[in-house]
């Protein structure tokens, strides 16, 4: 760096020597004065960057005059000279009498007799660095208040939920006894109607009748399928003991033995994990994906197949028939609740798949189906590390 030096002066020497080993590598922008009228003697890059003037330019003028460091930087030099003791000035944001925002730290220069011989000058703040704090408080404050928020949000959704899964909860054992009951009372009276009137009801009003007997079992059927609905939508501990799904998958075919003759149906099934949940989640999640795979057979006898793979640290799980297949633009929407492909063609509620995607969600997991019409269906779904182990 290029320093001006005057050949009769010893204390600028020595001033000039300390400086360079202090200062010139500083990031910190530094400036050496001369006690005699505030003359610069040395200015390190940070300096010449920060005032956006050369070296040439600086060393050799009056600082004050040079430098725009404001009015109460004087009287801090000469405090400086008096006590031999640093100072320390914190500007002011809005301070108008200089254009740039400085903080700066003096502190004395001793020459060979102890004496002051100068004062070095370091700038601690500027009004860029200033700004860039400033905001980043401004940024971290809105957001303290914006995460205060959320959490007053995420806190009144909680509770509401909390309402709704109690709501879920009555309405669960409404379905399960106040509405069961009198459709219980309908499909028995209408049977003894039927058995009473033998022979003296006309055809009309027996296929009335007939129509308030199947009315009131499938009505029994989707309450039935409801409440499944309600419990595994019903927040609570998930996890049970120790459950293994080649026994579930045993027992669910056992369930749907019925079904399985009636269509000559082979229900195979590759070796499954044991999984930490409740036995009766996953009796619904097999039962209804088997079950949906006889109902939505061609004219083939149906094949169905379990698989299970560890994939991404998971288990991912696969259920796959060579049934009527579902076209690609149905296969998010069969998840819904009451949604079926085909209206009153193939009985059932609409449930099954409703209860399969919440029952896997209360787990942590996903369902999905891949398929084409007409040539079969897979459907995946995936439990996360930790619910199931080999």
């Amino acid at each position: 760096m290029d320093v001006r030096v005057s050949a009769n002066s010893k204390h600028e020497l020595n001033m000039l020597g300390f400086c360079r080993s202090v200062a010139e590598c500083s990031p910190m922008p530094m400036a050496a004065l001369e006690r005699t009228g505030h003359l610069i003697r040395y200015v390190n890059a940070a300096f010449c960057s920060l005032t956006d003037k050369t070296s040439e330019a600086l060393i050799g003028s009056q600082f004050c005059s040079t430098v725009p460091a404001g009015e109460e930087c004087l009287p801090l030099l000469d405090r400086v000279y008096e006590t031999g003791q640093a100072e320390i000035y914190t500007g002011e944001e809005d301070a108008a009498h200089h254009p740039l925002y400085w903080s700066y730290t003096l502190w004395p220069i001793l020459g060979p007799g102890d004496e002051i011989v100068g004062v070095m000058f370091q700038v601690t703040e500027t009004a860029d660095f200033h700004k860039q704090a400033t905001s980043v408080n401004q940024a971290l404050m809105v957001s303290a208040i914006r995460q205060h928020e959320l959490t007053e949000q995420a806190e009144s959704l909680n509770e509401q939920l909390r309402r709704m899964n109690e709501d879920l909860k009555q309405f669960a054992f409404a379905a399960s006894h106040d509405l069961q009951e009198p459709l219980r009372m309908m499909t028995i009276y209408s049977q003894l109607l039927l058995k009473g009137f033998r022979g003296q009801l006309d055809g009309q009003a027996g296929v009335c009748v007939d129509f308030v007997t199947k009315g009131a079992k499938r009505m029994q059927a989707l309450l039935a399928d409801l409440l499944a609905y309600a419990e595994a939508s019903v927040e609570s501990a998930v996890e049970g003991h120790s459950t293994d799904l080649n026994t579930i998958f045993e027992r669910v075919k056992q369930n749907c033995q019925g079904a399985i003759e009636e269509s000559s149906a082979v229900v195979t099934s590759d070796p499954l994990p044991l999984i930490q949940g409740q036995e009766a989640h996953f009796v619904q999640v097999f039962e209804n994906l088997i079950s949906n795979a006889i109902k939505y057979r061609g004219d083939r006898a149906p094949r169905i197949h379990v698989s299970a793979e560890q994939k991404n640290g998971g288990w991912r799980f696969a259920v796959a028939d060579n049934g009527i297949g579902i076209p690609p633009d149905h296969h998010q929407e069969i998840f819904g609740v009451f949604k079926r492909l085909h209206g009153n063609t193939i009985p059932g509620t609409g449930m099954g798949l409703a209860i399969c995607q919440r029952v896997l969600i209360r787990y942590g997991g996903r369902i999905w189906v891949e398929s084409q019409e007409g040539q079969g269906a897979t459907f995946y779904f995936t439990l996360p590390n930790g619910v199931g182990k080999t």
